[in-house]
């Protein structure tokens, strides 16, 4: 039988820590009640673990260099196999993904040892991995995509990158929303898109909605990734289906006056900003929030759910999809369908620092400290669908 606490140590082997002692409880029960259901067994993954062998290894893994940019750049963690990320192996299901992979591995090992399969991981950004699936072609061996952003995926569709899949399973627990509708792809978790502030000098109530950090009271304090960075792209599209397109535009040029140092390359680096006190407030996805919460516990930055009342907060999804090339296809269904069920889906998102697609799946107890969110009705289709509309519009008001 697995023992929660053995996961638990495998996760704080790879140094995932939070700052609130209650997430580990609710991780700890998630796992219970997901092996009660399985029956699958783990061993302990301590660097001083006897390596499992082939036929019964758990999970093997790579990841991109440190700054998520060097796609060639792969080291194994403790006790890895790795294998080569050039050619499909037998029985073995290898993963694209840009979740971070000390998450994945505690619940992709519960399923390789249920199975019997061992799974790779391959760590990379999202739009490198696309890159990857592109450059290897038929040659492949990706199995499964799990990454963020609809606009991702729908990138991904049109240049013949996914294939359309049926799983019956995994679409009882994925509202309609929340998935493709011909196929290429399901969500399972979601996160917003929202401010994050410096509550040295800031409070929550000082902030209201995207519109409001447009105003001049925000001079030289605001701080904002760059507009070629997909997550804004995303943001765009659903504040031209709030707002319109005009409105959008005079918002974007408010955000660029506001400015107090030029446009950052991404969440990281904004979050940073923000640490370091050359900004007071900007706007990341709330799960790269978690993530840096986890990684500095005394943080003074918060979160705040933005644009309640003005339309709900802006939201996106992390999604799983089979590759046009993918050489094991039955596994890679059976992966997905069981990702997708309700215990898993909470204990995924619990990981991922995201929320839960099924409506009667739990939220992690660190998303609910956060307080209560108001979530924009916008289709995360069309984040792929209108993103085009979206980089127009951004290049018109300067913001790229």
């Amino acid at each position: 039988m697995l023992k929660a606490s053995d996961v638990m140590g495998c996760m704080m082997g790879h140094k995932v820590r939070t700052n609130v002692n209650a997430q580990s409880s609710a991780i700890s029960a998630l796992l219970i009640a997901l092996v009660s259901i399985s029956g699958a067994t783990l061993t302990a993954c301590s660097p001083s673990s006897t390596p499992p062998s082939p036929t019964s290894q758990a999970a093997s893994t790579t990841a991109s260099s440190a700054n998520g940019n060097n796609a060639s750049n792969t080291n194994a963690t403790p006790n890895a196999s790795i294998a080569s990320t050039t050619a499909a192996v037998p029985n073995q299901l290898t993963i694209y993904t840009s979740i971070d992979k000390a998450a994945l591995e505690p619940l992709l090992t519960s399923y390789a040892r249920q199975v019997n399969v061992p799974i790779h991981i391959v760590q990379d950004e999202p739009m490198s991995i696309l890159a990857r699936l592109k450059a290897e072609g038929a040659n492949s061996p990706a199995d499964v995509i799990l990454t963020e952003d609809a606009g991702i995926f729908s990138t991904a569709v049109e240049e013949g990158l996914l294939q359309p899949f049926n799983a019956e399973k995994a679409v009882a627990h994925v509202p309609e929303r929340y998935r493709d509708p011909d196929g290429n792809w399901i969500a399972l978790s979601s996160y917003a898109r929202t401010a994050v502030y410096d509550s040295r000098v800031l409070h929550s109530n000082d902030i209201s909605s995207y519109a409001d950090l447009a105003k001049v009271k925000w001079s030289q304090k605001l701080c904002l990734s760059q507009g070629k960075y997909i997550p804004n792209q995303s943001l765009v599209v659903n504040l031209i289906n709030n707002l319109g397109d005009k409105r959008t535009q005079e918002v974007m040029q408010g955000w660029l006056a506001n400015l107090s140092v030029p446009l950052l390359l991404d969440d990281s680096e904004v979050l940073k900003a923000i640490e370091s006190g050359k900004c007071q407030i900007g706007l990341v996805n709330s799960n790269h929030y978690g993530r840096y919460l986890q990684a500095h516990p005394d943080t003074p930055i918060k979160i705040k759910w933005i644009n309640k009342g003005y339309g709900g907060v802006s939201t996106n999804i992390t999604g799983v999809a089979i590759p046009h090339a993918a050489k094991h296809t039955e596994l890679a269904l059976g992966l997905i369908e069981w990702l997708a069920a309700k215990d898993q889906q909470s204990l995924y998102a619990s990981l991922s620092n995201t929320f839960p697609i099924d409506p009667n799946a739990e939220a992690s107890v660190l998303l609910k400290s956060w307080g209560d969110i108001e979530v924009s009705p916008i289709p995360v289709r069309f984040y792929g669908e209108r993103q085009a509309l979206a980089v127009d519009s951004m290049q018109q008001a300067g913001y790229y």
